[in-house]
């Protein structure tokens, strides 16, 4: 197929950002297509060799199978992800831009997120080039279809009583081929069934703790709920959808570990007012710094209403979070984002495939295998040291499952291995199934008594409200 060059530049910059040298893209080439080192093109300047690659692909006809073997070769890579979704996108919507450009510009519009700063600058954005580029780079939010099948589904409904048949033969074909749920995209949310919209709401409770510098041991704590955190509902700059909850136990700042629990205890009962009949449970966020990352806070136990204390994880799905990513100063969030959305497309892959066991390296050569992987999950058999908390935040891994504690039950990896059969997406469930099934057994050799997850979704943060001041 002839390629414009939009799309020319699109497959370079995604090879490039999967290998980003030659001796990488020659592994990639021989192991993958079987095309020898001889036939990659030689010059000192490395673009120059993959466009003229690219341009050996197109003239064979076999473009197609030099994006599939590079994405085999890198199947995290989320620039390859995305690239046939952006290409077909391109190929069916370039030969109408220029009758409809009017309700593409309208239909981009309509997608952004309300805080993306283009929204402000739309009426600038001309072609279809830039929409796509800048649909590519948005935040993707709580709403599981991204931003490019929005857009898609969005134009098709408003021009959908101007097209010929086969153009619309053509979008749709691109739609059901490429786009999961693409006929729900099509239904416009006021002719969806309302009793679809609001059921299995999730929630979070989100819980940070930070070190008092005064007093050694003792942590101030915030907690705030998003009652409904689906559909951009909620708003992390300006705190619009959140709700702040008081510390109504103790009259002190700072907390001991041992006082948790009963905050978290006291921080559900305010939260029972905002859940609803379609409320799913809520999933509890706890915000650590690196020295309490390995704390077991899905074993503490809660008695709600003089109910039977309870480890907390048995009843809730509770992940960790990294105070690192929460300062401003940390400087992954773009890679953090971009492995994130990498995770959300893999719902079709065990965790066993996705997760990287880091069990045999030091935390040298883990932050060197995450890397050259662009891995999105990590798998550990025993504790992480406070270096491997700092690669994990170094490398922007959105997921990491590991064990507390070595144990001795030969057992234990086909217990785990089991655990990971689930998909990626499934894992938080599937962690506090295995929690609450081991909760009965009070062998300290069973890992349900031991399994933390690290589970960093980029857009469930606490709010960070932007002020800013009259002139």
């Amino acid at each position: 197929m002839d390629l414009s060059g939009y799309e020319i530049k699109k497959i370079r910059k995604a090879l490039k950002s999967a290998y980003p040298r030659r001796d990488k893209l020659i592994v990639m080439l021989r192991e993958e297509i079987d095309i020898d080192e001889s036939e990659v093109p030689q010059d000192s300047d490395y673009e120059h060799v993959l466009f003229e690659l690219i341009r050996n692909f197109e003239s064979q006809g076999s473009i197609n199978k030099l994006i599939d073997g590079a994405r085999r070769g890198n199947p995290g890579n989320y620039c390859l992800q995305k690239l046939s979704t952006i290409m077909n996108a391109f190929q069916i919507l370039a030969p109408l831009k220029g009758k409809y450009i009017k309700q593409m510009k309208q239909a981009y519009v309509d997608c952004c997120p309300e805080d993306w700063h283009i929204n402000q600058n739309a009426e600038t954005v001309d072609d279809l080039e830039q929409i796509l580029d800048n649909l590519e780079g948005m935040p993707q939010g709580n709403n599981s279809d991204t931003r490019t099948e929005q857009f898609v589904a969005r134009f098709l409904r408003d021009v959908i009583n101007r097209l010929s048949s086969e153009e619309l033969d053509k979008l749709k074909e691109l739609g059901k081929r490429y786009f999961k749920n693409f006929d729900k995209l099509l239904t416009p949310k006021d002719e969806t069934p309302t009793i679809e919209r609001t059921q299995n709401i999730p929630n979070h409770l989100i819980v940070h703790l930070y070190p008092s510098k005064q007093h050694k041991e003792r942590y101030f704590v915030s907690a705030w709920f998003i009652p409904n955190g689906e559909n951009e509902n909620f708003n992390q700059k300006t705190g619009e959808g959140y709700r702040f909850l008081e510390n109504r136990e103790y009259e002190q700042e700072t907390f001991t570990l041992e006082q948790i629990p009963s905050l978290i205890e006291d921080y559900l009962s305010q939260i029972t007012s905002y859940l609803t009949d379609f409320s799913s449970q809520p999933t509890i966020e706890i915000f650590l710094p690196y020295e309490l990352l390995n704390e077991p806070i899905d074993t503490w136990r809660i008695e709600q209403e003089e109910e039977l204390p309870i480890p907390i994880g048995s009843l809730y799905k509770v992940i960790v979070r990294s105070s690192r990513r929460l300062e401003k100063k940390y400087p992954n969030r773009h890679l953090w984002v971009q492995k994130w959305k990498t995770l959300k497309e893999l719902t079709e892959n065990t965790c066993s495939v996705c997760c990287t066991s880091g069990d045999r390296y030091s935390w040298e050569k883990l932050l060197y295998k995450l890397n050259l992987d662009c891995a999105v999950a990590l798998k550990l058999m025993k504790p992480p040291s406070k270096e491997f908390f700092k690669v994990m935040n170094q490398t922007a891994i959105p997921v990491a499952l590991w064990l507390r504690q070595e144990l001795e039950n030969l057992n234990h990896r086909v217990e785990l291995d089991e655990l990971l059969t689930c998909s990626i997406t499934e894992l938080p469930e599937q962690v506090k199934q295995k929690r609450l099934c081991d909760f009965p057994e009070k062998s300290e050799q069973r890992i349900g008594h031991h399994l933390s997850l690290l589970w960093e979704n980029p857009y469930i943060l606490p709010p960070q409200i932007e002020y800013t001041t009259p002139s």
